[in-house]
């Protein structure tokens, strides 16, 4: 069997929640903002701009302020997951972003393809992180935070852009968890 670094690396990438505490270096930033631009996009608009923030105090600040508005926007009825969540967010030690040296946030266009295209860039930014040994985790609670215009300003993102996704990078502590085991693709129907 052929070995495929792609498949690979689509396989063996897990959501890191704990990293040193190691700065990820310029060139990797480089190589993985350089892989988002390869992304697809709609009618080939490219419409993503990444803000990065490796100022610790500045994303201890962010989690500070997200954590009360999302408490509030979780339902109150719920299952024990969303419990644990609330749990975690009234805890004042707790950081959305798990303490991580690096933060980019992607930004793209306000239109009905926007969401799509910097989803793209993202996930080849998550799957390049992985090829260089750096470790990465969506922060989807982070992206209702970044979109309240005023933190949309300090984070210098134009008002005709949305902030579509939040990503932590660093080197994982303890190295890559392995994988769980995945069901296989559902197939609803097949035309022939």
């Amino acid at each position: 069997m052929v070995s495929n670094p792609v498949l690979e690396a689509i396989k063996s990438r897990r959501a890191i929640r704990s990293y040193e505490d190691k700065p990820v270096p310029e060139s990797a930033i480089q190589t993985m903002l350089e892989a988002a631009t390869y992304a697809p996009s709609a009618i080939n608009v490219q419409p993503w701009k990444f803000t990065i923030v490796t100022n610790k105090a500045e994303m201890k600040k962010l989690s500070d302020t997200a954590k009360p508005m999302l408490v509030r926007m979780l339902p109150d009825v719920g299952d024990e997951g969303l419990a644990g969540l609330k749990k975690r967010l009234a805890d004042p030690n707790y950081n959305i972003f798990y303490n991580a040296p690096q933060l980019i946030f992607v930004s793209g266009l306000k239109s009905p393809y926007g969401i799509y295209d910097c989803s793209m860039a993202a996930q080849n930014m998550m799957l390049s992180a992985y090829t260089l040994g750096v470790g990465s985790c969506w922060i989807g609670t982070a992206v209702a935070l970044a979109n309240q215009p005023n933190v949309k300003a300090d984070l210098g993102v134009p008002e005709d852009h949305e902030v579509h996704a939040a990503i932590i990078f660093g080197y994982p502590k303890g190295g890559f968890p392995k994988a769980p085991e995945k069901r296989p693709a559902q197939v609803l129907k097949r035309i022939t």
